[in-house]
């Protein structure tokens, strides 16, 4: 959730006056950070080419991240990388995750 939406959310919280709700969506924006770990993501595609990344990220987060976009085939974006990429869930075979 981004700040916004929890943010938008606790505003049509208050317009009904249920805490139960207020309660439930101030427990969202209170979650402690994740702790991160350097993570090495070995992509395999389709035409059997292997790619390697490293990354600094919370694992059970990026889990998420990786099956969300297989899910709805929505690019993987490393924003953050220096020169930025993205990955095409559609030509990925299979992803394996090693913790350093």
């Amino acid at each position: 959730m981004t700040p916004q939406h929890v943010k938008r959310k606790m505003v049509d919280f208050m317009v009904f006056n249920n805490p139960e709700k207020i309660y439930r969506a101030q427990a969202v924006k209170a979650t402690p950070p994740q702790p991160v770990q350097e993570i090495e993501m070995i992509v395999e595609y389709f035409d059997k080419t292997v790619e390697s990344i490293s990354i600094t990220f919370n694992l059970e987060e990026l889990e998420k991240l990786v099956s969300s976009s297989f899910g709805t085939g929505a690019s993987m974006n490393f924003t953050s990388a220096n020169p930025p990429f993205s990955i095409n869930p559609r030509w990925v075979k299979k992803i394996t995750y090693r913790t350093k």
